[in-house]
């Protein structure tokens, strides 16, 4: 059983496995066909969205808990095509990590329940692990066959972490934490773990269930993609770039009731990323005008925001800060600015502006067919932060609207 350390960063307490990066690299390309998003109007075909089945049979593996109830994996016990079962009669547990865990393609490493639902308090940790499917689909009684729940509120559901990639997570049910999920990796003092070393890619986040977060439900990419923050590593202070995101793909989640925003992806520069057909409601109860979105999309993230359904939030429906390529389109967003009876003003419907970024990138984007109800400003709203707008923006049949005089945009959406 290898130690644990409970760290304390940005002031969450939360669990992590204390794993060496792997000595050994994999070199893969990520499949860019989609980044041009020309289907501004019309779609072109998507990048995966799970992985695939295994091809090959390899074993089971049942895991035995330590006298702290919780599971540590070490990924050379695991071959490809192995699965992990975690079964409920043992209940409860209260962490499982895993560490330089390598499925393949064609044979992937899955994690599953068996018996029922199981049950976790501090959550699931994934540090340098490829090709893995996380599944709470081993009791067909149970929706979500894994439940990770604190009392006190405290942690990270779900963290995947490191030079990892590849990782599915599908219905599992997380209940008062901090976060729900954490994908992403900060400035650190080893090289491999710096941008642009590493893509955190083909992270498939679906059919989950998250309630009552401290912060937010899914904090998808660092929000210091600039490499702003100062590391101190062995007594010198470096300020390193995070590592960025690509693939990430979020669809039928449901997210109810957080502090702070609903669903944060930043840093996601590397291949096109989509965010559809999630229900997420009743965001932003620390009651700030700048932290209750519904989805936020952080600097350098191209992506796709589509078949969303958000309602109350205490600030914008939907945010975006980010650079490249962005399509929102076909959302119903109500109640912008109003949540349990508190109202903040000039909280729009979608809200588009600009960062700085280094290289200096442009910002396109495409707002189609949204419905937008009620919101304490305009349904939609372009600011100009920094100008770097393409040109030939679209914003059309997504109600009223309100565009910086220097940003390039028409209404007509047969326009290619």
């Amino acid at each position: 059983m290898r130690n644990y350390y409970l760290l304390l960063l940005s002031g969450v307490l939360f669990i992590n496995s204390y794993c060496k990066p792997a000595n050994h690299s994999y070199n893969f390309k990520i499949d860019t066909s989609d980044t041009s998003i020309h289907e501004g109007i019309n779609d072109t075909a998507l990048l995966p969205l799970s992985l695939n089945k295994p091809k090959c049979k390899g074993n089971k593996i049942y895991p035995v808990k330590g006298g702290d109830n919780g599971m540590y994996i070490d990924g050379k016990t695991v071959m490809p095509g192995d699965t992990i079962v975690i079964k409920a009669s043992n209940n409860p547990y209260t962490y499982f990590a895993v560490g330089n865990l390598y499925g393949t393609k064609d044979c992937p490493v899955t994690i599953i329940n068996e018996g029922g639902q199981v049950c976790f308090i501090n959550g699931m940790a994934f540090d340098n692990c490829l090709y893995i499917n996380i599944t709470g689909t081993g009791d067909t009684s149970n929706k979500y066959g894994f439940k990770i729940e604190d009392p006190a509120s405290n942690g990270v559901g779900i963290d995947i972490h490191g030079r990892s990639a590849f990782i599915e997570v599908q219905h599992i049910f997380i209940h008062h934490k901090t976060y729900g999920f954490w994908v992403k990796q900060e400035g650190s003092c080893i090289d491999s773990l710096q941008f642009p070393n590493w893509v955190i890619n083909n992270i498939y986040i679906h059919d989950n269930k998250i309630v009552k977060m401290n912060q937010e439900g899914m904090y998808l990419g660092s929000t210091d993609p600039n490499g702003l923050r100062q590391v101190n590593c062995n007594g010198k202070t470096i300020t390193p770039k995070p590592l960025r995101l690509g693939n990430i793909k979020v669809y039928n989640n449901l997210i109810d009731s957080t502090n702070r925003s609903g669903l944060q992806l930043s840093c996601g520069s590397e291949a096109m990323n989509e965010i559809f057909n999630n229900t997420i409601t009743n965001c932003g109860f620390e009651f700030s005008d700048i932290q209750g979105n519904g989805i936020s999309l952080g600097g350098y993230t191209s992506a796709k925001v589509y078949n969303n359904h958000i309602n109350h939030t205490f600030a914008l429906g939907i945010l975006c800060l980010g650079s490249g390529k962005i399509l929102i389109k076909d959302n119903v967003i109500k109640n912008s600015g109003e949540l349990d009876g508190h109202k903040a003003n000039g909280m729009a419907g979608i809200l588009i502006d600009t960062r700085p970024t280094s290289p200096v990138d442009s910002t396109q984007f495409f707002i189609l067919n949204n419905t937008i109800g009620k919101n304490s400003d305009h349904a939609v709203r372009v600011m100009r932060t920094v100008d770097s707008y393409a040109k030939e923006n679209i914003i059309c049949n997504s109600g009223n609207v309100e565009v910086d005089k220097h940003v390039d945009w028409t209404s007509n959406c047969n326009t290619k």
